[in-house]
């Protein structure tokens, strides 16, 4: 019986030492760590990008996105096809949250997305999240702002409440005539 009591603080002991190192890293690298030790250990468990990220849904999973590789932002960005900077914001506020584990973001954390995926910043940054805001897809509370559960539906249902705009509603739209009185 010492043995197993041994066996067990030793476990223990490993266990917090683990915890430790993993502490201050983010959930991303946490993730990255524990499947390199799985590799190197040649342990057949499940993925560990799977167990720290529980909060990906069944629709994510059939996504045609899905593999055992997380996607870029430019691949989800395709993939959901938002028309409107805050559709686009939106989606980047989705992304860090089903595919980096973090639900949480300020405006400014939002506004680095449009460079990763290698897309034209907005002129007026506070506008478009304002709309963002009043369209009921984001909550704004400072660094605590996060998708809301209207906000995951749009871009999951790939935003079928924006305007979609074209060359033709443009053009219909420049040759109206005005009314006359």
């Amino acid at each position: 019986m010492p043995a197993k009591k041994s066996s067990g603080n030793s476990t223990f002991a490993a266990l917090k030492t683990v915890h430790k190192a993993l502490l201050p890293l983010t959930a991303d690298q946490r993730a990255r760590v524990l499947d390199s030790v799985m590799t190197l250990l040649e342990t057949a468990a499940p993925s560990v990008q799977a167990i720290a990220r529980p909060a990906a849904t069944a629709a994510a999973a059939a996504s045609p996105l899905s593999s055992t590789r997380r996607a870029s932002v430019v691949e989800v960005l395709n993939e959901r096809k938002p028309v409107t900077i805050p559709g686009k914001l939106t989606l980047f506020a989705y992304y860090r949250e089903k595919y980096e584990g973090l639900s949480r973001f300020s405006r400014n954390d939002l506004e680095a997305y449009f460079s990763k995926a290698k897309e034209k910043p907005p002129t007026h940054f506070g506008r478009e999240f304002d709309g963002a805001v009043k369209k009921g897809w984001l909550h704004e509370d400072g660094a605590e702002s996060y998708i809301t559960s209207r906000g995951i539906e749009e871009v999951e249902a790939n935003f079928p409440n924006e305007r979609k705009w074209t060359k033709s509603t443009k053009k219909a739209k420049k040759t109206k005539a005005p009314a006359s009185s």
